[in-house]
């Protein structure tokens, strides 16, 4: 285990009615706030009024900024930075789910430092300082509400890249698993997807020949995440198993999972972004079709990390009974992808609605994030291969 410095500044509030600290956190903060949000879901499950009633309690003056789509934008985040700077606001409470707290980042960011918000996503500008932010998550996937990361996609060029600074880590995260009964399964299983892929990527790139504690962590979160969405197919109310995914979706990138690990890195990540940067497809939808490929890819790479997720994770068992290392590999990966199947997923381009993919913009691209973050191994002709194993 190597060496780290590991920080959660992240007040965490949880449970049902977890919102009911907002207003004492917001009023530590600032007197006038940014509300940002997407569209009508938090109308409609009825955080809009609790998030509004928590600030008017406190006094804190509101200026909303609605409209953040599922791969936030650029230019939205731009206007936003404006509008907050222009309101003199001093704080931005994000309502909603990874989209909208990623957007509330950059948001935060740019109020305070003004110029150009896309030098910090090419990492031309470092960012000295944010507006403080408050997460009421509703949508549990991205670990946005603990981390000090956010995603971006520029609607000119159609790069999808990340900031990463403490400065943009929220203050307060509001969690309360009531408020995602109503998510549909759909949506549920795209943010399973994300959530496994947080703590999957470090599990498999890891040089550590023996991590007993992080491979623990990882292996205990990953089967909490299946059994709940299990557990939600049979019955999408389930609160327990609605709690479970929603602890999950902040632990699984706030850091803590990798502290300590040799070689982590996110080569999915890396080449999924492109994906949705490209098509907007849902961040865990193209996750759920670049991960099997890139599992085959480096199968002969990391068989017994893929044969230990098997019997650890997805429980295998007599399954790999029986077989040499690189057949049992096979055996988890085709798991895996029935897994996968089996919440409604896809496992493949046209499952994903995608046609005609430019492979060249999306190679591109991809290889430019992998310099920006660091992940190595993946080279141009590895990952046009592994696009190719997204057709099926």
């Amino acid at each position: 285990m190597q060496s780290f410095t590991f920080r959660l500044p992240t007040n965490i509030h949880f449970g049902v009615g977890a919102i009911d600290a907002l207003g004492k956190e917001a009023a530590s903060l600032g007197k006038r706030a940014l509300l940002v949000y997407g569209g009508g879901s938090i109308k409609r499950n009825g955080m809009y009024d609790a998030v509004r009633s928590q600030l008017e309690s406190v006094g804190i003056e509101i200026i909303e900024y609605p409209g953040v789509r599922p791969n936030p934008l650029l230019s939205h985040a731009d206007e936003g930075a404006r509008i907050a700077r222009e309101a003199n606001a001093d704080l931005v409470v994000a309502t909603g789910g990874g989209s909208v707290i990623d957007e509330a980042k950059a948001i935060a960011a740019g109020a305070h430092e003004g110029g150009a918000l896309w030098d910090f996503y090419i990492r031309t500008r470092r960012i000295t300082g944010a507006l403080p932010i408050l997460a009421v998550q509703t949508l549990p996937a991205s670990s946005s509400e603990t981390n000090m990361a956010g995603v971006i996609t520029n609607d000119e060029t159609r790069e999808k890249f990340s900031i990463r600074s403490p400065h943009i880590c929220p203050r307060a995260a509001f969690l309360d698993p009531s408020v995602t009964t109503t998510i549909p399964l759909q949506y549920t299983a795209y943010a399973c997807t994300d959530i496994l892929s947080h703590v999957m990527e470090g599990y498999f790139t890891t040089t550590d020949p023996w991590a007993p504690v992080q491979d623990g962590m990882v292996e205990g979160l990953s089967r909490a995440v299946i059994d709940s969405m299990d557990r939600l197919l049979a019955d999408p109310a389930d609160l327990d198993a609605r709690a479970a995914v929603m602890w999950a979706g902040a632990l699984a990138w706030s850091g803590l999972m990798n502290a300590g690990v040799r070689g982590a890195s996110i080569p999915v990540h890396m080449i999924e972004h492109p994906l949705s940067a490209h098509y907007d497809i849902a961040h865990g939808a193209g996750l759920s079709i670049v991960i099997p490929a890139w599992l085959r890819y480096v199968r002969d790479r990391i068989p017994e990390r893929i044969v230990r997720f098997g019997r650890e994770i997805l429980r295998l068992g007599d399954a790999l009974d029986g077989s040499n290392t690189p057949d049992q590999a096979d055996i988890v990966i085709a798991a895996l992808v029935e897994w996968y199947r089996s919440i409604g997923t896809p496992v493949t381009f046209a499952q994903g609605g995608l046609t005609n993919v430019d492979v060249d913009a999306c190679t591109a691209q991809a290889i430019a994030l992998g310099k920006l973050w660091g992940v190595p191994g993946h080279s141009e002709s590895d990952i046009r291969a592994v696009y190719a194993l997204c057709t099926g």
